[in-house]
């Protein structure tokens, strides 16, 4: 529904991608299989109308990404999970957001199924979604936009806990990132297979 995001991360592991309208705003961790994810976003300003920003924590495989999408198309924001990859399957539920406001995010996974819920405000959405032939071995907190510049950060996220099926201390530590610009993860500690954040902050590039 919303991107290649997943295809675009594989190449730009190797490669920065080269397409112009869009650019890539990146913290992201590497394991062999993450489990679960939940953490607080504080919704940011919304950037001057126009253009395609996104921004959403996910996970990720070599055939899609599980996100949470804050998108701003319309001019509000409107946040959402779904899956984009393989297989195809129906975007989720989500609601309106405004500025300031936290939402809180989970995904968890039993089985081939993640459960996704978000919450802020006293709104809520559940999406259930049956991923088969995916191993999620990226985390990922992004800005995704398209003929947008980043001037509407920062983006923080707080309390952010990330579950893998390996020991949190193989990987807490290896911060990787997309883009040149300024962001801080601060608090990161691994206590058994979970690696507690206490926050990231990714500022305007």
């Amino acid at each position: 529904m919303f991107s290649f995001r997943f295809f675009s991360l594989l190449i730009c592991s190797a490669l920065l991608s080269l397409v112009s309208a869009q650019n890539w705003y990146t913290v992201e961790w590497d394991a062999p299989t993450f489990t679960a994810m939940s953490g607080d976003m504080i919704v940011p300003k919304l950037p001057q109308p126009g253009g395609t920003p996104y921004v959403w924590p996910g996970v990720q495989s070599g055939n899609g990404v599980l996100q949470a999408v804050l998108d701003g198309r319309s001019g509000t924001w409107w946040i959402g999970d779904g899956f984009f990859g393989t297989p195809s399957l129906p975007w989720g539920n989500g609601f309106n957001v405004n500025p300031g406001d936290t939402v809180h995010f989970t995904f968890s996974l039993s089985g081939t199924t993640w459960t996704c819920t978000l919450s802020s405000n006293g709104k809520s959405a559940s999406t259930s979604l049956n991923i088969t032939g995916n191993t999620m071995n990226r985390a990922i907190f992004a800005a995704e936009l398209y003929d947008v510049p980043f001037n509407f950060g920062p983006i923080v996220y707080r309390n952010v806990k990330i579950t893998a099926s390996t020991p949190a201390s193989q990987w807490c530590g290896g911060i990787a990132h997309l883009g040149s610009y300024p962001f801080t993860v601060s608090g990161n500690t691994a206590s058994g297979n979970t690696c507690n954040i206490a926050s990231i902050t990714q500022n305007n590039a």
